[in-house]
Formats: structure tokens, sequence, C-alpha cells
């Protein structure tokens, strides 16, 4: 089952008319997911296409040990194989206007690895670049950082799951360049969309013992407008 957070994000996000359509920026109150506003961040594309932090919450930025706002994604991320991945990933579904969750674990040093699940759900701002900003929230870990180290580039990831979350547009491999297509077919990942009332139904009943996997359905099963869009 993904976490607390994750959950209370997407709910948060699906009252707001997402799924159905895409909230506006201006509706989002952040006093509503103050249990969770160390772990949220903004991301959004620059002029030059590069995605940026607008900002994140003090957790993300203590175990980085820098503040992230104004930072772009390649610069924390500078010199992974997979962050690569999950950047483009992330400017498809900007310039698609949709959700991503992925899983996977994430880890600073050789002996430490974490469970990782990120979720980044878009919201309609006029003043970001393509309209459209992804808000997010990160799987809460216990990363010691107490002398607040500056850990750029150091992060590592691994990834598992890839999901869409239809907003109701969606992505698909189509969408993708060959490069991180291959790269993806090389970790045996295929994209998938998460199924949101599903997984929302699970949460409100505290979760389902031995539940395998994130709720998800294929592509392929999507409806004929929200398939058009992976053209």
């Amino acid at each position: 089952m993904l976490s607390a957070e994750v959950c209370r994000l997407l709910g948060y996000w699906v009252s707001l008319g997402g799924g159905q359509t895409i909230p506006e920026r201006s509706a989002l109150d952040l006093r509503q997911l103050s249990s969770i506003l160390q772990w949220m961040f903004i991301l959004e594309m620059g002029g030059d296409g590069s995605l940026r932090y607008r900002l994140a919450g003090s957790s993300l930025e203590s175990a980085a040990g820098c503040g992230m706002a104004g930072k772009t994604y390649s610069e924390i991320f500078s010199d992974h194989e997979q962050a690569a991945i999950m950047e483009e990933l992330y400017a498809v579904a900007l310039v698609q206007s949709c959700g991503l969750l992925r899983t996977g674990a994430l880890s600073f040093r050789d002996d430490e690895r974490f469970e990782m699940e990120v979720l980044a759900l878009p919201f309609v701002e006029a003043r970001a670049m393509g309209g459209i900003v992804l808000v997010g929230v990160v799987r809460p870990f216990d990363s010691e950082n107490m002398g607040f180290v500056d850990r750029w580039g150091g992060f590592r990831q691994e990834l598992s799951e890839i999901l869409v979350v239809p907003s109701p547009r969606v992505m698909g491999p189509g969408q993708l360049s060959s490069r991180v297509q291959a790269a993806l077919d090389l970790l045996s990942i295929r994209i998938k969309a998460l199924d949101v009332h599903r997984l929302l139904e699970i949460d409100r009943k505290g979760g389902v013992p031995g539940l395998m996997g994130v709720p998800s359905v294929g592509l392929d099963s999507l409806s004929g407008e929200q398939r058009q869009t992976l053209n």
C-alpha cells in the first residue's frame, strides 16, 4: 500500500476535481495539507526547457543539505541515468498536463536504502511555462544529515514502477525518446495508469493486508478520449 502522504495529496487533488479536470493552482490550500508540507514540492518548466523546483519542503531540503528552490532537477540528480529518465518523464507529464507516480528506492550512501514513492500532480497556473506546474509529495524517509551537508548530485535512484495519473490526459511510450524507452525496456518497466479510485477506496478502508502492488490498469484500457492523447 502506498504511504499515507501520497494518498493524502492524491485524495485532496481528486476533491478539487483532479482526474476529471486539472485544478487551478489558486485552489490549492496548503493549510489543508499541513501534515505533509515538509515532504512536498512544486516543479515547473523554465523558459529554457529545464525542470526547476519552485518550492520544496523542509524535510526534503534537510536531506539534501541545501535549499532546493530555484535549483534544476538535473543539478540535484546530476550523474545518474535513472534520474535522466525521470527528468524526461516529468517534462512530458508537464507538457501533457498529467500526473505521474513512481516507486522504487533512494540512497545517499552505499550502506543505506530507502523505499521511494513520489507523486506529482498537475495544476493550472497561467504564469508558469506551458500553464502547468506539478505539485508533488515524497514518501517520508529517515536520512540523517545533522550537519546539513550539501548532497547535490549524490542522490541515487532505483525505479520499480512508473504509473500515469489520468488528469484526464495521459502520456504513453510513443511520447518518449527512443533513449528513455530503451532504458525503461532494459529495466523491464512498462508504463501503466494508476487506478485512482481503487487506490483511494483501499486507503479509506485502511489498506488491504497482503495487497500486491499498486492498483493499476493498462493504458489500452483507458477511455477512447484518453487514448487519443497517447498519439
